[in-house]
């Protein structure tokens, strides 16, 4: 326990130093690191106050910032402060000024580092599984499209024609199908019987949407990188194309959005190729 409390002192002091304004500590600074408090008597006017493993005790003026890591601070009656911060420790306030912009304290308890620990682990845990996502559906895409530009050239090539023309009426009618495919899934997830059959019209169209992502990529490939790439080999294009497209699914927000109509318009775009292979006779795959 004692160990885990110097190294959360440790962590938070380096965080603290290098996250703060360069003017917050610009003038003058009052330190104390263990041993003896620090000590502003009356009269005395101080920029900036920082002690870890030490208290503080304030009877004169502090303009900024009293940072106390692992200590007390001590406002005495004639006390005048801006901002109080104790991470570890209480403030005994007898000052008669308020603080102008706050007190606060945050203890070590048992809790709290307890807490510390759950959110570090769930946010460690969450960039875990994005990484993990991200290398899995680069690798998904730069397979598929490298067997899809080998074995599928018509498919890809009516794929590019569909989308410069037609990419709004694919969109629609994507999220047609979606609309039909959801209720279908939620109609037959009621029965146990239906269940399987659910199962499967879920797994068709996630595969559905993970080709029309491959196609999409390679388009999208072909018209926003340069012309350099194109003498590259397939493979090496492929996987090119699908780390910039991971990447721009993994913007805040904006990734969301893109992966969301992308995935409806390669739904759309599959179907499509689909219903027109089926017209001519031809095969998808």
């Amino acid at each position: 326990m004692k160990k885990l409390k110097i190294t959360l002192t440790a962590i938070l002091t380096i965080l603290i130093l290098m996250l703060a304004p360069l003017s917050a500590f610009a003038d003058t600074l009052l330190t104390q690191m263990g041993g003896d408090p620090v000590i502003v008597p009356e009269g005395q006017m101080i920029q900036n106050v920082l002690a870890v493993n030490s208290d503080a005790r304030v009877s004169g003026s502090v303009n900024d910032l009293i940072l106390v890591i692992n200590g007390n601070v001590y406002l005495e009656p004639t006390s005048q402060v801006n901002l109080v911060i104790v991470l570890g420790g209480n403030v005994h306030n007898l000052s008669q000024s308020p603080a102008k912009n706050g007190i606060f304290e945050f203890s070590f308890t048992l809790q709290l580092i307890n807490q510390f620990l759950i959110g570090a682990v769930m946010v460690a845990g969450f960039w875990f599984i994005r990484l993990m996502g991200s290398l899995l559906g680069i690798t998904l895409l730069t397979c598929l499209g490298f067997l899809l530009k080998h074995y599928l050239s018509h498919v890809t090539k009516q794929s590019e024609e569909l989308l410069k023309t037609s990419a709004f009426r694919l969109f629609g009618i994507g999220f047609a199908i979606s609309l039909v495919f959801l209720t279908l899934i939620l109609m037959l997830s009621l029965t146990i019987v239906g269940i399987p059959l659910a199962l499967l019209i879920l797994m068709v169209n996630m595969i559905s949407v993970i080709l029309g992502l491959v196609l999409i990529m390679e388009y999208l490939g072909k018209n926003w990188l340069s012309t350099r790439t194109r003498d590259l080999p397939v493979l090496t294009r492929r996987l090119i194309e699908a780390i910039i497209f991971v990447a721009v699914v993994n913007l805040p927000l904006i990734g969301l959005l893109f992966l969301t109509g992308s995935g409806i318009i390669g739904l759309g775009l599959v179907l499509t190729q689909i219903w027109i292979g089926f017209r001519k006779g031809k095969k998808f795959i």
